[in-house]
């Protein structure tokens, strides 16, 4: 129920902006970002298997700013602390999404493809 939750959200935030996008006649907005597909731990990854495949998704620019934005209060992160860094975190910390000092925003997120389950998309 979790991975259609954030999945609603994220298509909902894509929607939501501006017409100077890049938006299709379906109001889809497209976003910058990149995926991998892996098995075992996305800190030891392995090449995806028929038994074991997980993705994980890494989301910059403007979508990135959307989600950090509607997703409310900072909170401590070990592996930003002192940078300057601020992160939010959602779902057990599974969306995971920063605005560095620079102004730079990221969101992560990844799922179990074979469970359909949210794991988190980043490591420390």
């Amino acid at each position: 129920m979790k991975t259609i939750v954030l999945l609603g959200v994220l298509l909902s935030l894509a929607s939501m902006a501006p017409a100077n996008s890049q938006e299709d006649a379906s109001g889809y907005t497209t976003l910058k970002g990149a995926y991998r597909t892996y098995s075992r731990g996305i800190g030891d990854p392995g090449d995806p298997t028929a038994a074991d495949t997980k993705i994980m998704f890494s989301i910059d620019g403007k979508a990135a700013r959307e989600m950090f934005d509607a997703m409310g209060k900072d909170v401590k992160d070990a592996c930003t602390e002192g940078t300057g860094t601020r992160v939010r975190t959602k779902d057990q910390e599974r969306l995971w999404c920063s605005r560095s000092k620079q102004g730079v925003y990221s969101c992560n997120f990844g799922f179990d493809l074979k469970s359909g389950k949210s794991i988190g998309g980043i490591v420390c």
